[in-house]
């Protein structure tokens, strides 16, 4: 089986400025909302964040680019997804590696990215055996990805290189937690996925995927909305990887 990665996300990976997070349970029912952590929790996390996080993250959480862990940012990055995505991530904090925390110390810091994104305490505390049951959700609530995060769609590729790549009858996107080609189990996952009835534009393509052309492929890639309100308007994917799943489009 044969698979393309587009030269932007190989260097993105490299850089280490592509965020990969925690893949999606559907199964999972417990969200932020629900008041996962208690106040003291969250107070506690706000002091281990002074000590260890806010000189990269702020003391109002927004740090710089590609920083952020508070407002649309946060949403951006991790709705759909559960808790330990945040914490494996937060676990290579700082890119130097000089300083571990324990485990209960990233827990308690995340209980307060929560409290200060707005998010309900409970009268239990958040434990690293629960991160894994618990998905982000924005006020849009489970089904929406929102715009810019990284997705995967299942669909027939079609077009050329000078009027542009499409995937037609696909599948809606859904988040996607790693920017390369799927692999074994995600893969067979990727390959049972029906088609749908959306389509995209492809953005920055590279190398060609023309030896794909008229089969089932998965794409991977940042979501673009079109938000023109357009009766005729194509959401896009700038596209990150492709993977050939059938050499047929059905």
């Amino acid at each position: 089986m044969r698979v393309l990665m587009t030269a932007a996300v190989a260097a993105a990976m490299a850089a280490g400025s592509l965020t990969v997070a925690a893949s999606q349970e559907p199964d999972v029912e417990t969200t932020v909302k629900d008041g996962v952590y208690t106040m003291a929790q969250a107070a506690r996390g706000r002091e281990r964040y002074d000590a260890s996080c806010q000189r990269c993250h702020g003391a109002d959480l927004t740090g710089g680019a590609g920083r952020s862990l508070t407002g649309v940012v946060f949403l951006r990055d991790w709705t759909g997804l559960t808790l330990d995505g945040l914490y494996e991530r937060m676990q290579s904090m700082p890119p130097d590696g000089s300083e571990n925390l324990s485990d209960d110390a990233y827990v308690d810091i995340i209980s307060y990215v929560l409290e200060r994104n707005g998010f309900p305490s409970g009268d239990a505390e958040l434990s690293s055996g629960l991160l894994g049951h618990v998905r982000v959700e924005g006020e849009d609530g489970p089904g929406v990805v929102p715009n810019f995060a990284l997705v995967r769609v299942v669909g027939c590729l079609a077009g050329d290189g000078h009027a542009g790549w499409q995937l037609s009858s696909a599948s809606p996107e859904v988040r996607a937690a790693d920017p390369a080609p799927s692999a074994g189990d995600a893969l067979a996952e990727a390959q049972a996925i029906p088609l749908g009835d959306r389509a995209f534009k492809l953005l920055y393509v590279f190398p060609s995927p023309e030896a794909y052309l008229g089969h089932k492929v998965e794409t991977k890639g940042l979501l673009i909305r079109d938000e023109s309100g357009a009766a005729d308007a194509v959401d896009s994917i700038n596209v990150t990887s492709v993977q050939g799943l059938a050499e047929v489009c059905e």
